[in-house]
């Protein structure tokens, strides 16, 4: 017959340790929240907010969209570089606005920013410029061979983060 010890409640130096405050807040009071361009990410939003709510923390949202294209058409130029990432900044910072809304009700101090080009990139580079004590991003897994053929953005920010990183699975499966 197996038996199954109840845990103990945790001391105040392992709370410490992970990384939450004896009222059971969190150490963290800026995070940094990656989201992808379809806002599919912002399911780590309600992790997020459980953790800053209770000392009314800063979030900063950032979502990384690939650099614009030019579009010619024969000898004709249709669309610039700098119009289609206007164009895509535009509509990622709607869905933002209406994200960062939520999270200011709920007493937290919201910035957010569209930027272009490698997402692991761009992230770094946003903790760093905003002062971030954790990132919090939601790996959106690909399949089959593609996996073992491409470098995941959540696999290069764990390995090259200075803070802690918060990772949610897209897909809503447990973890084991």
């Amino acid at each position: 017959m197996m038996t199954h010890d109840v845990p103990e409640p945790l001391d105040m130096e392992a709370r410490m340790d992970l990384g939450m405050k004896q009222e059971g807040g969190c150490m963290f009071r800026r995070m940094l929240v990656l989201l992808d361009a379809d806002l599919v990410a912002r399911r780590i939003v309600v992790w997020v907010r459980r953790l800053l709510a209770p000392v009314n923390g800063d979030v900063h949202l950032l979502v990384v969209l690939p650099p614009g294209r030019t579009v010619v058409e024969g000898s004709r130029t249709l669309i610039y570089a700098n119009q289609s990432e206007d164009a895509a900044r535009g509509a990622a910072g709607v869905a933002l606005a209406a994200l960062a809304a939520r999270l200011r009700d709920d007493g937290l101090g919201v910035s957010s920013e569209v930027r272009f080009g490698d997402p692991a990139t761009v992230a770094l580079d946003a903790v760093q410029g905003w002062g971030a004590e954790a990132i919090a991003v939601v790996d959106i897994p690909t399949r089959g061979a593609r996996r073992w053929l491409t470098r995941s953005v959540v696999d290069a920010i764990v390995e090259k983060s200075p803070v802690p990183v918060l990772v949610a699975r897209a897909s809503g499966q447990r973890a084991a």
